[in-house]
């Protein structure tokens, strides 16, 4: 008896431990630019709308329905704006678009992809995939002292975890690029190697200026 005991327990370690390897955790992170940097704030919330609207149908499918998304905002960059399933994204929707508050203030992309990059070191994904909406413009803090002025094309922050976040991510999604920021993301991505694990297939990504981002509304992340 102790012996069919021992294996019957034996068997629910097992099949326990083939369920948590069979439902891996996913997260999504959006990165929303929201500082003054943004020019065109119309069609930054459309395309947000879009995003989240993409991101809720997530809860339909049984391998998805647990992803946890993950908002971060360019100017409340320290903290994570909101968090949560697809569901709860669905039923506080409304919410979640009331906190997307654009401001006349600092957009700091380095302390914003921080705390995405601090994100993952606390929930500790076993995939991810990394959407930003923005022209990609650095506006840091402190942005009121001294000359504001902000000449394009713009370097990439020395400091900026994009790079190494994208390495490990399954989907990177660059949304309403600036016309003069494109080819300066698009150079840094392919040095940390996106490009390539890309062509390779080892990565789904696109970056997107403002008349792309337009006219993949509805299909932005691959009809997933």
């Amino acid at each position: 008896m102790k012996t069919i005991i021992q294996s019957m327990a034996a068997g629910c370690i097992f099949l326990a431990a083939t369920t948590a390897q069979a439902d891996p955790q996913s997260a999504v992170f959006l990165v929303i630019e929201n500082g003054g940097v943004v020019t065109d704030r119309d069609a930054a919330k459309i395309t947000t709308d879009f995003v989240l609207g993409e991101i809720v149908k997530l809860r339909r499918r049984r391998a998805t329905r647990d992803t946890q998304i993950h908002l971060v905002l360019t100017a409340n960059p320290t903290e994570v704006t909101w968090s949560g399933t697809a569901q709860q994204l669905f039923e506080q929707g409304q919410t979640v678009m009331d906190m997307i508050e654009f401001k006349d203030t600092c957009s700091d992309l380095s302390l914003a992809w921080g705390q995405v990059k601090l994100t993952t070191r606390i929930t500790m994904p076993d995939e991810y995939q990394l959407i930003a909406i923005g022209p990609m413009i650095h506006a840091g803090f402190p942005c009121d002292e001294g000359d504001t002025t902000i000449s394009l094309p713009q370097d990439v922050p020395t400091d900026l975890m994009l790079g190494e976040l994208a390495s490990a991510a399954s989907v990177v999604r660059l949304l309403n690029v600036h016309a003069d920021q494109d080819e300066v993301y698009l150079d840094y991505l392919r040095d940390v190697g996106l490009v390539e694990r890309a062509r390779n297939g080892e990565v789904d990504f696109d970056l997107m200026d403002a008349a792309r981002t337009r006219a993949a509304h509805g299909n932005i992340m691959g009809g997933q």
